[in-house]
């Protein structure tokens, strides 16, 4: 009958401290009255903890108004700022830093639709995913690879973890590379299922900021609530192996150019067929003033696997250069020891604030990734 409609449910979520005082009672109540358990599956999440990791309760006064922040940040930055780095079950303080993550997603995926309508113009006409670019390749197989991701960790019940690949995804994948690459290598069927795929994937997780933007495309009729979760498009597999070699290289070549004096870089190269392919595509993501061929090495080589290329400078500034960088090397290594003794100290880690331990184990890493970085670029020297 009505019952039907409403009862037995799938799922039961709750905060973990309810388990055994209204969880428990609930199933056993429903056995009782209908020989029928209410739910199969119970998620359990964690408690939103204050700023120092206490309780929130209004008798200590250290509780959270979520309109006000709602009201400043919108509620599509609440939402993520609450998901993010939030496993199940896992008891976590609050953190206005990751609202304010939040509320810089949203903003970036505006100006990636501002950016992609503007190109594709009002006549435009959805035809799906045409790659034809290295670069087109290779966003079609990240977009592929964060769907399939985000889906699996979606039926999973791991949200945080589906919220961390669509904002890297989003952010790295799409906007810092894949926009950037567009700006040289034009294809606007490409850029249409780009922003399509990427407010798809969003939604879950900001849903009012996607419905929006999705109602102002042209091409688009129907809400993206019911639209369909993105379906594995056709790429070549070594033409974005190729961009992510590609991205390598500009990696390397913006690191060392930023240390050198002089302002923007010309990359030289002797025999690179992904180089004399894609020289004005490198020359703009590296932010480079040219991409020259030379028949002799010289300059400083950059330290990226199965690439012969160079930045054009004198024997000084390489010698002033080589000079810097061992003086930075030394300077790193000490900062690293002085981390790895701080973190080794059982008091410190018990006693001072989580959010200053976490931040501690997190300059360690960056400082190990940097330092590898430094010697691998010395070694080429």
């Amino acid at each position: 009958g009505e019952l039907s409609k409403f009862y037995p449910n799938t799922m039961m979520e709750t905060g973990h401290d309810l388990l055994d005082r209204w969880t428990a009672r609930m199933i056993m109540l429903g056995l009782y009255v209908t020989d029928t358990v209410p739910f199969k599956n119970v998620y359990l999440h964690g408690m939103v903890l204050d700023e120092h990791g206490q309780k929130m309760s209004k008798s200590k006064g250290n509780v959270i108004n979520p309109m006000e922040i709602i009201a400043e940040y919108g509620s599509d930055a609440l939402r993520m700022g609450v998901v993010a780095a939030r496993s199940a079950g896992q008891n976590q303080a609050f953190s206005m830093a990751k609202v304010v993550a939040g509320r810089n997603f949203c903003n970036k995926l505006w100006n990636i639709a501002r950016y992609i309508e503007d190109k594709v113009g009002d006549a435009y006409q959805s035809r799906g995913a045409n790659p034809q670019t290295i670069a087109d390749h290779w966003v079609v197989q990240q977009l592929n690879q964060a769907a399939d991701e985000i889906a699996q960790h979606l039926a999973d019940h791991r949200f945080a973890e589906a919220a961390e690949v669509v904002y890297h995804t989003i952010w790295d994948a799409v906007a810092d590379w894949y926009i950037e690459a567009s700006k040289k290598q034009d294809n606007p069927d490409m850029l249409a299922w780009v922003l399509e795929t990427s407010l798809k994937l969003a939604h879950p997780f900001a849903p009012f900021v996607t419905e929006t933007i999705w109602e102002t495309l042209a091409w688009e009729e129907a809400l993206l609530i019911n639209a369909r979760w993105p379906e594995q498009e056709k790429f070549d597999a070594i033409a974005a192996g190729e961009f992510t070699q590609l991205q390598k290289l500009v990696a390397e070549a913006r690191f060392v150019a930023s240390e050198l004096p002089g302002g923007r870089q010309t990359l030289l190269y002797e025999n690179d067929a992904l180089i004399a392919d894609n020289t004005a595509l490198i020359a703009h993501l590296a932010k480079l003033a040219a991409v020259e061929h030379i028949e002799k090495p010289q300059g400083l080589r950059l330290a990226v696997p199965n690439r012969e290329a160079w930045l054009k400078i004198d024997e000084e500034t390489l010698y002033e250069h080589q000079t810097k960088l061992e003086l930075r090397i030394a300077e790193t290594r000490t900062f690293i020891n002085n981390l790895q003794g701080r973190l080794a100290n059982e008091g410190y880690v018990k006693n001072a604030p989580e959010k200053i331990v976490a931040e501690t184990r997190q300059q360690l890493a960056e400082q190990q990734s940097l330092l590898e970085r430094l010697e691998h670029e010395l070694s080429v020297l």
